[in-house]
């Protein structure tokens, strides 16, 4: 007998960093989950980045959490799922993780953050919260998997937060993004955190929501 082999009549902690023992249902060949539609009546009155601490004592019922920050801040959803619940759980609506799909990454790499904003969403749904999904892509090649998974005639999130818009060609991957998004999923309404380029809001219902900034802004304009 080794020093070791009392370990083997369980398993560690993170052997199944991959999910591989939590598959979800899919209709498309890379298995990347498909998400339950969400009504169109399900739509927030305001969006609070995870982890942010909000003093009220009141249930948040008529808000959501968003992921619309940088990556390493909402990792944990995806390594330690069942300990993000924790942060999750005052919550009763919560949009899928905006991991990120940049145009110069290798195209595994978006086409796995892509399952992995799924696999999110349909184990939150699982776990009772109303999930809206997040929409994300880079360039038209990513079009074969990032819509993968989405309910058509739903309610949708998007954020061009971090899109230099004022780039012709970041502003164009961002339009024409949008516009096959409701092409081929049809949203009812598109949740946008933070503004959007006005051609987006001509093709497609677009509720619209300050940004974290925003707001600190205005608060130290009132002297808050």
């Amino acid at each position: 007998m080794t020093r070791t082999s009392h370990r083997w009549q369980s398993k560690p902690g993170a052997f199944d960093t991959l999910h591989t023992t939590r598959l979800y249902p899919s209709d498309n060949e890379y298995g990347i989950p498909d998400l339950e539609h969400t009504p169109v009546n399900q739509i927030p009155a305001w969006l609070a980045p995870y982890r942010q601490r909000i003093r009220t004592d009141e249930p948040l019922n008529d808000g959501a959490v968003h992921f619309f920050t940088d990556d390493y801040r909402f990792e944990t959803v995806w390594n330690r799922p069942y300990k993000a619940l924790e942060a999750l759980a005052p919550y009763r609506m919560v949009l899928t993780p905006d991991f990120s799909l940049y145009r110069d990454w290798p195209l595994m790499l978006q086409l796995w953050n892509t399952y992995r904003n799924r696999w999110c969403g349909r184990f939150w749904q699982e776990q009772g919260f109303t999930v809206i999904p997040t929409m994300s892509w880079s360039t038209a090649v990513s079009y074969d998997f990032c819509f993968l998974g989405m309910p058509r005639r739903s309610v949708v999130a998007v954020s061009a937060v971090g899109v230099n818009l004022n780039s012709p060609l970041d502003y164009r991957l961002f339009v024409d993004g949008f516009a096959e998004m409701v092409r081929r999923l049809e949203p009812q309404v598109v949740l946008s955190y933070g503004r959007i380029p006005a051609t987006c809001r001509e093709l497609a219902e677009v509720v619209t929501y300050p940004t974290r900034w925003t707001n600190i802004r205005a608060a130290r304009q009132r002297g808050e």
